[in-house]
């Protein structure tokens, strides 16, 4: 099991961003990943050089699960297991845009836009960082009631 998430862990969320540094968005946006059109002078925390795509690749209903965790160093973090669609979406985009930042977009704000360093298979990922046990709890609760997890 560890060999499966660990390059999860490495592969995708190297962020160091947390959640309670999220930046609020100037629109009215679909929380979800999002792919950018336009990433010039993004440094890993600068959220405001982001421009998104108008939807996103994959939407909450992609998600079929979500829990909170430990990442391997011990850390809080969110596992969120997709479903079949959401699956293969994640693997596409992974696949095809590796080394561009995936924009994780929660209620109203950026909670994390880490770069996508290898594709994702297995219809799983972790969102950690620098986040807090109160903070990936109150991540949990949220995608809970919005996919009735």
């Amino acid at each position: 099991m560890f060999l499966k998430i660990f390059p999860l862990i490495i592969g995708m969320f190297l962020a160091t961003a947390s959640y309670s540094q999220a930046k609020p968005m100037s629109r009215d946006t679909i929380s979800g990943l999002y792919l950018t059109r336009n990433y010039d002078g993004f440094t890993g925390d600068n959220y405001e050089t982001l421009i998104l795509q108008d939807t996103p690749s994959i939407y909450l209903s992609d998600i079929k699960e979500v829990s909170q965790s430990f990442n391997y160093l011990g850390k809080p973090s969110v596992h969120l297991v997709l479903n079949t669609l959401g699956s293969a979406k994640l693997k596409e985009i992974t696949t095809e845009f590796t080394g561009k930042p995936l924009v994780i977009y929660f209620g109203k704000k950026i909670v994390l836009a880490p770069t996508m360093m290898s594709p994702i298979t297995g219809g799983q990922l972790e969102i950690s960082s620098n986040l807090t046990l109160q903070e990936t709890d109150g991540m949990v609760r949220w995608l809970k009631s919005r996919i009735g997890n």
